[in-house]
Formats: structure tokens, sequence, C-alpha cells
């Protein structure tokens, strides 16, 4: 890697539109957190932190088929098959409505059992769950943006679900809805900003269809939509575990930390959205050698921007949680900076397993490695819930040996 021009790249390029877009949204996104946490106050907002991470699991697919679909495409744009894309489009957004509606029935039954266990309403449960239809078709269209590398259409739609989601959220939460204002925000957001991305991308709807079947589950897809789901589950589960093993209070002081923790997260999404088809383009056009250079500089960008983000939270804990959520959450600013770290360790865990993904060096038995390290993240869990100190420090321990065992453990193939 030539450290004299770091950023001198279309890699950075492409980070450099998404990581203000969407980091744009993912202000709005806070916003919508901070004016939740403090209209709703620490218990009423501790039972939205749990719907919420309910519907980052439910987002599963968002993440696992944005990237299936995000590969697909750019494997048919590198061959100019516009055609296929389209036949591609018709049958995900067929099989997402069906899986969904099977889903939907499925986690409606099992709402019966969560309702009493988590001491939540069945019926905001249920609500909670048909954010499941917009979750498979959402993704479907954000991975053609971009396989298309159209990163500035991808970072406007991503403003415009977080805009319309915190406007209906505020308004019926003034009108009385509670809990149920921000998951219908959640739900039209998404839906709505679907739709949106149909106009720009017209050379693919334009075209003649041809159909080549790319399921969503298949042999092939598995090891990517497995992967993306244990990913999805390391920086979900903490609130729902601080949520069955503190009081209600606690767990959503605790949500509010993690919140806190995961513009960390978020924050440098952009910059793998922008990796992954760039390397995997690459990769097509050339070979795995030229790829090196981009997981290189990706390490780098997203490095440099969490030792600032962990600094700040280090030096001005009181500070950044007093600003954002209020006076009445300081009890967690003494566990801040090991939050900060545990989620700069879950995004750099993400970046090396979409890099592999993208050149397609990815396999079940790595899928594997990454479920050992998710029961072990759900072990610490259970065994540190002495109080919300030692639970944070077993959440930073664990995130590290994930990223460093992963590293270790998921390498290249042998040729």
């Amino acid at each position: 890697m030539n450290l004299k021009k770091p950023f001198d790249s279309e890699l950075f390029r492409a980070s450099f539109i998404l990581l203000v877009l969407m980091n744009v949204a993912n202000i709005l996104n806070y916003v919508f957190h901070f004016v939740m946490g403090r209209m709703l106050g620490p218990s009423d907002y501790g039972i939205l932190a749990v719907l919420t991470s309910m519907i980052y699991i439910f987002s599963v697919p968002t993440a696992s088929i944005q990237t299936l679909v995000a590969k697909y495409t750019t494997n048919f744009k590198v061959r100019e098959e516009h055609g296929k894309i389209k036949g591609m489009l018709k049958i995900m957004v067929l099989e997402a409505i069906l899986l969904a509606a099977i889903l939907f029935v499925l986690f409606c039954f099992c709402a019966i059992f969560l309702a009493g266990y988590l001491k939540i309403s069945f019926w905001i449960l249920c609500l909670t769950g048909f954010y499941l239809f917009v979750a498979f078709l959402s993704p479907i269209g954000i991975g053609i943006l971009q396989g298309l590398k159209k990163f500035s259409v991808l970072g406007w739609n991503t403003i415009l679900n977080s805009s319309i989601k915190i406007i209906i959220a505020i308004i019926l939460v003034l009108f009385g809805f509670g809990i149920y204002g921000p998951v219908i925000g959640f739900i039209l957001g998404t839906f709505i900003s679907f739709l949106f991305i149909f106009p720009f991308i017209k050379e693919i709807t334009n075209s003649e269809e041809i159909t080549e079947r790319k399921a969503i589950i298949s042999r092939s897809s598995l090891s990517t939509l497995i992967s993306i789901f244990i990913i999805t589950l390391m920086y979900s589960l903490d609130i729902i575990f601080a949520k069955i093993l503190f009081s209600a209070d606690l767990a959503g002081k605790y949500a509010v930390a993690s919140m806190i923790g995961k513009i960390i997260l978020f924050g440098t999404a952009s910059i793998n959205n922008a990796m992954f088809p760039i390397s995997s383009e690459r990769f097509l056009k050339t070979d795995k050698e030229k790829t090196k250079g981009i997981i290189t500089k990706t390490f780098f960008i997203i490095s440099l921007l969490c030792l600032i983000a962990i600094a700040f939270l280090g030096i001005f804990p009181k500070f950044v949680v007093g600003l954002l959520f209020g006076s009445k959450y300081l009890e967690i600013s003494g566990i801040m900076v090991y939050i900060g770290i545990a989620f700069t360790m879950l995004s750099l865990t993400n970046t090396w397993v979409l890099y592999k993904l993208s050149i397609e060096e990815f396999r079940i038995r790595h899928a594997g490695i990454l479920v050992i390290f998710l029961i072990m993240q759900v072990t610490a869990f259970i065994l540190f819930s002495q109080n919300i100190s030692s639970f944070t420090l077993a959440f930073m321990f664990s995130t590290v040996i994930t990223f460093l065992g992963s590293i270790l453990l998921i390498r290249q193939r042998k040729q």
C-alpha cells in the first residue's frame, strides 16, 4: 500500500460519498433515538431498544440479501447483462414476499411466549414482526444500486428512509401512540424508500428480461446468508440480554450506551458498502492479488475513524452521553470506552468477512467459525452479568477475540 496517497483511489471517492450521505442518515437515526429516549423515558425506551434489536435481527435479510444481490449484480454488470439483473429482481421480489409471510406467521406464534418473557405487549411484537416484509424487499433494490456502484443514489435513499421514519415516529408519539409510533415509522420509512429506488435503475427495468435463477436461499448463497446473520446477531444480542438480565431501568440505560457505540459500527458501514462491489468487480476483471490493496486501505480508513471515536468516548464520556440523551443516563459514562472498543472490533470483523465474500473465498466452514464466536459471546453475557460493568467488559473481550480469531482462522483458500 502506498501510504503517500492512501485515499487516492476509487475506494476513497466512493467511501467519501457514502460516508457523507449515509452518516447524515445515521445522524437522523440517532436523532430518532435521542428524541425517543427523551420522550419515552428509560423504561419505555428499554422496550423500544429491544424492539429495535429485533428489527436489526429481522434486518439480517437486509444485510445478507443486499450483499448477495450486490455480488450477483456486479457479476452481471461486468458482463453487461442488464436483462439478467431484471430477471433476478423479479424472482427475488416474489421469493422475498413468500419468505417474509412464512416467517411473519412463525414470529407471531413465538410472540405469544416472548410477550410474557420480555414483558412486552403481544400486539406490539406482532406489529414489529410485520417489518419482515420490508426487511426482505428493501435490500433487493439497495443491493442492485450497490452492485451498479450508484453510491450517491444509495446514500440519498438511506437519508429518505431515516427522514420518513423520524417524522412519522415523532408525530405518532405526540398523538399518544407510544411505542407503536416508532415501529410504524420503521416500517413505512423502509417501504417508501424501497419504492423510490426504481426511477434510478431504469437501465435495468427497461431492459429485456432474461431469467437466470438466482435464489435468495441456495447452496451458493448459504455461506453469505449465515455469516451476515451471525455478524448482525453479534451487534444486536447485547441489548436483548441486558433486557433479560437487568432491571427495566438499567436495561434502558445500557441500551443507550449500546446505541451510542453503534455510531462507530454504522458510521463506518458506508466504507464497507463501497469496498464490497469495488473489490468484487476488480476480482472478476483481474485477479485476487489486485484486491489486497483494497482491503488494506479499507482497514486503514476504518481503523483511523474508530480510533478517533474511541478517544472521544474515553476522554469525554459524560459530555457525549449528556449531550445525546440527557443527564438521567450519566450512570453509563464509565462503560463508554469499552463499548466503543467492542463496536470497533465488530466493525473490523464485518470488514474482513465482507472482503472474503467479495472475492469468493468464504465457505460454510468459515460461517461455522463465526458460530463458535457467537456462542462464546452469549456465554460471556450470561456468566458475567453480575453488573453492567462486568457485562460490558465481557462484551468487549468477546469481540476482540472474535476479530483476532476471524483473521487467523478465516484465511485464504489453498490453491
